[in-house]
């Protein structure tokens, strides 16, 4: 949610002040990485602390939820190729919809391995 919350903020900023230089926008684009990074870190150190059968779980809604963020931006991709969705920008789901939809589809991920194993 920092991420998102970042990604706004960030994108508030950059069209406010389309006169800033490229560079500034694009670090300031980028900002929304900072907080994604200490999120894998964090991440990071809680698999390390699991059992086998969570790792196992958390394995599963973690691949379910990266395959399911790359085919959602491929299907948007497409979709914009094609015309079909004009609300979308040009450029797919961007950083901010991207640790949105990994998020929602990994917790979806973990629901269905959680629900396998019990």
């Amino acid at each position: 949610m920092v991420a998102g919350a970042t990604y706004i903020a960030m994108q508030v900023l950059v069209q406010t002040h389309p006169d800033w230089s490229p560079l500034l926008k694009s670090t300031l684009a980028l900002a929304p990485a900072l907080p994604g990074w200490l999120y894998l870190r964090k991440i990071l150190q809680v698999v390390r602390g699991m059992d086998e059968l969570q790792r196992r779980i958390n394995l599963e809604g973690l691949l379910f939820g990266a395959l399911g963020t790359v085919i959602v931006s491929t299907i948007i991709n497409v979709f914009n190729a094609q015309g079909l969705v004009g609300k979308w920008p040009a450029h797919g789901l961007e950083l901010g919809g991207t640790y949105m939809t990994m998020f929602i589809l990994w917790n979806v991920g973990l629901s269905i391995a959680n629900r396998r194993y019990q």
